[in-house]
């Protein structure tokens, strides 16, 4: 009787293991797609509007460097409030001269490119 019912187990794990093996054969993994930003219209932006002041490259000249800038701002959200805002005496507000749609598009490829984040 007990070694029916170790056969009986046994061929229970054999054909879990089949079953799995077919599996991982036939079963596709899913993806997650990613949602990546096209941040072209932004780096046009930046060129026309941003860089006379913070350079080409976002590494300054007569404004800060903007890679060390922005390690004061925890998300992209902050960066085009700041844009937008500007701040007296140092930096012009953007919300006149640009869309919001323009200012959340320079600030997402500063964010991303400039910052690396």
């Amino acid at each position: 009787m007990f070694k029916r019912i170790v056969d009986g187990i046994q061929a229970l794990v054999a054909l879990a293991a089949l079953a799995t093996g077919v599996l991982l054969v036939t079963v596709s993994p899913t993806i997650a797609e990613v949602d990546i930003p096209d941040l072209s219209a932004g780096a046009e932006l930046f060129a026309s509007n941003c860089s006379a002041c913070h350079g080409p490259e976002g590494q300054g000249g007569l404004g800060p460097a903007l890679a060390e800038g922005l390690e004061n701002f925890e998300a992209v959200e902050d960066v085009a409030r700041f844009v937008s805002n500007g701040v007296p005496g140092r930096m012009p507000g953007f919300e006149t001269r640009l869309t919001p749609d323009q200012v959340n598009a320079v600030a997402q490829f500063v964010w991303t490119d400039l910052a690396g984040r």
